[in-house]
């Protein structure tokens, strides 16, 4: 049996959290909008608007991390390739093993997802319990 890296476990952790926080928070939401109906107040529009807005965010904060995630392997790479040639000048820094190198790459990508997962998981659920059951706000 192989032993589990870092990386796989941080990844493995992040896809646990999401996976158990999306369901909650999409049925939270759902019955939001269910409730507000054809007329929506202004705190459900802002509601709706946060469900957009924040899913093009995290959309952006996660190609920025991969990016940068990316950017710092092909740093190593290149540093190593100067090394080869000037070694002199530079030393060679260890490469991650292809696999932790996409299991890092992907858990970056993953972090900005997460994050805002698990704050409208405690935000609504926050909500749900100031509220007085039957009364819609």
């Amino acid at each position: 049996m192989t032993r589990k890296t870092r990386a796989a476990r941080k990844l493995g952790t992040q896809l646990a959290e999401i996976g158990a926080a999306v369901p909650s928070v999409i049925g939270r939401r759902m019955t939001h909008m269910a409730l507000a109906g054809a007329n929506p107040t202004a705190s459900d529009k802002r509601e709706m608007a946060l469900m957009s807005s924040e899913k093009i965010e995290a959309a952006r904060e996660s190609w920025n991390a991969m990016t940068q995630q990316a950017l710092a392997l092909n740093a190593t790479v290149v540093q190593n390739s100067m090394a080869f040639w000037m070694p002199w000048a530079f030393t060679a820094k260890p490469l991650p093993a292809a696999p932790e190198a996409f299991m890092a790459l992907a858990s970056a990508g993953l972090r900005p997802y997460q994050r805002i997962v698990k704050a409208n998981d405690r935000r609504l659920g926050k909500q749900r319990e100031s509220r007085p059951t039957g009364s819609r706000r």
